[in-house]
């Protein structure tokens, strides 16, 4: 793994994991609240894997192998409730102070995100955060198939921005994170703010891996 400055410093362009690095979504409103929530919409007769997950995320894909529009009412669900989880908590300490510091070097930052795309504009305009974020490159439908570790989000923000996979790194605290950068050719840097984290995420061989977002400020 290189050095995060060096690598930082080679780049023209951040994209930045929401959930995490940015924020907790699911600090006050729980993902397994959540997930119980939308299973009541799919039914009683869910998959054993599915009725244990405490994983929105698996409610909507098994939603969307069960059709268009089961996943449509699931993908509606889902997105209300981030919004309403996203409205009763506070950025990750020191995110701020990157954002404004990556802005003012020159950086432009693209939220890539599998979580709605209006749950976290509205996140960043409450907390005053959306001026230091040129894109947001999250989830907008109901088809689960193209959320990170595809690469889909990445390539749609590498082709808006008009740039190359090689001026570009994605920070992210998830596997998926990293699987996703290395699908569309760009450097990942791993957030792992604990030693199992920490373990795990280091043997996808990431860029790099830094313990705390405020890791990758470039200031002294």
């Amino acid at each position: 793994m290189t050095g995060v400055k060096g690598l930082l410093q080679e780049k023209d362009h951040v994209f930045l994991d929401f959930d995490g690095p940015v924020c907790d979504v699911f600090a006050r409103l729980t993902a397994s609240e959540v997930a119980e929530r939308l299973k009541h919409l799919v039914g009683p007769d869910l998959p054993a894997e599915v009725s244990a997950s405490a994983d929105p995320f698996d409610v909507l894909r098994y939603a969307a192998s069960c059709g268009p529009n089961a996943a449509r009412v699931v993908e509606r669900q889902f997105s209300r409730l981030e919004g309403e989880a996203v409205a009763q908590i506070h950025p990750a300490p020191g995110v701020a102070e990157v954002l404004r510091e990556w802005h003012a070097q020159g950086f432009t930052v693209t939220i890539v995100s599998n979580n709605s795309v209006d749950a976290i504009r509205s996140f960043l305009g409450m907390h005053e955060l959306a001026e230091h974020v040129r894109r947001i490159s999250a989830r907008t439908t109901s088809a689960p198939a193209h959320l990170k570790p595809h690469s889909a989000l990445l390539d749609a923000a590498v082709k808006a921005l008009g740039t190359s996979p090689g001026k570009c790194v994605m920070v992210g605290d998830s596997a998926a994170d990293v699987l996703a950068a290395r699908a569309a050719g760009v450097a990942s840097i791993a957030l792992a703010t604990t030693s199992a984290k920490r373990r795990a995420l280091a043997a996808l061989g990431p860029d790099a891996l830094v313990a705390s977002l405020t890791d990758l400020r470039l200031a002294p």
